[in-house]
């Protein structure tokens, strides 16, 4: 049998509530009106790439993930449980230069004794 094919927005509605996230927290989070997120989420409205990029980087998860193509490599990640604030600086972090994010590492085993 056949598994149903999931949509762009229940993988959303998914991945949301997993993490314990409103929509308008996620929306907020990756620069989008909400009332764009709502209508992504319900079918109405397709997801430009940009967006798709936000929000697979926003959860830590590949575009392909978000949009249930199925990988060549069958491993299962682990899913690590991150609050709206800690997604929101890890996406920080992510969209920093080679140079601020060798500054943030920095700080962080500078000031915390942390070995990166």
């Amino acid at each position: 049998m056949e598994k149903k094919q999931i949509s762009i927005g229940e993988r959303i509605i998914e991945l949301r509530l997993a993490n314990n996230l409103q929509q308008g927290e996620l929306a907020k989070a990756i620069s989008i009106h909400q009332s764009v997120l709502n209508r992504i989420e319900k079918g109405l409205r397709p997801a430009r790439d940009i967006e798709i990029r936000a929000i697979a980087i926003f959860f830590g998860i590949s575009a392909d993930t978000l949009l249930s193509i199925p990988s060549a490599n069958n491993n299962v990640k682990a899913t690590v449980s991150l609050s709206a604030e800690e997604m929101a600086m890890v996406q920080k972090f992510r969209e920093l230069d080679e140079r601020g994010q060798d500054a943030v590492a920095s700080t962080i085993i500078r000031e915390y004794k942390y070995v990166i």
